[in-house]
């Protein structure tokens, strides 16, 4: 003999999350910060800006990164400065200017945001600033950025955002229906 269960699931939308700051504060830490699956989708693109971008300055990268919105104790990024020994230090600044000069790394805004911080760097640069401190500011800016925008991707806008566009929907405990 066969049984015919019948269940009701409450499922909740973009419109509900919008007038429930509770429901939307359980379904946005459940589906969107606890979730060990949802990694910023642009972190490839960025890991490659900051690739191209270190190797157009022909130094090498050492990064250790977390997906997450803030670094832990193991995050670094390290630019390798050792290809610049063996040119003299009054001619540093002009080499990375041309080094530069037509760059676009590869399309993305990393690339353009990065090049805009070289080039100010540059444009500053005294007689006692250092290629080390030079690439030690150009790594600082990576770390920002990619810690930024990471920040940016799991906020509570960008997840309500990105709820609307989907038209997703959720049960109460923010399983994705």
């Amino acid at each position: 003999m066969s049984k015919t269960i019948t269940q009701t699931i409450e499922v909740f939308e973009y419109e509900d999350l919008k007038t429930n700051d509770e429901l939307c504060e359980k379904i946005y830490q459940n589906f969107w910060l606890d979730n060990p699956n949802n990694i910023n989708p642009w972190a490839d693109e960025n890991l490659n800006s900051f690739k191209k971008f270190a190797e157009t300055l022909n130094m090498q990268l050492d990064y250790s990164l977390s997906n997450a919105e803030y670094p832990d104790r193991g995050c670094y990024i390290k630019l390798d400065t050792s290809n610049y020994y063996y040119k003299a230090p009054n001619k540093r600044a002009e080499h990375i200017s041309l080094l530069l000069k037509d760059y676009t790394g590869n399309g993305y805004c990393f690339c353009a945001d990065l090049k805009d911080y070289a080039d100010k760097l540059i444009s500053e640069w005294h007689k006692d600033y250092s290629i080390d401190e030079f690439a030690e500011d150009i790594q600082n800016r990576m770390f920002e950025m990619w810690f930024q925008d990471n920040q940016d991707y799991f906020s509570k806008e960008y997840f309500l955002n990105d709820v609307e566009s989907n038209s997703y929907e959720f049960t109460i405990d923010g399983k994705l229906f």
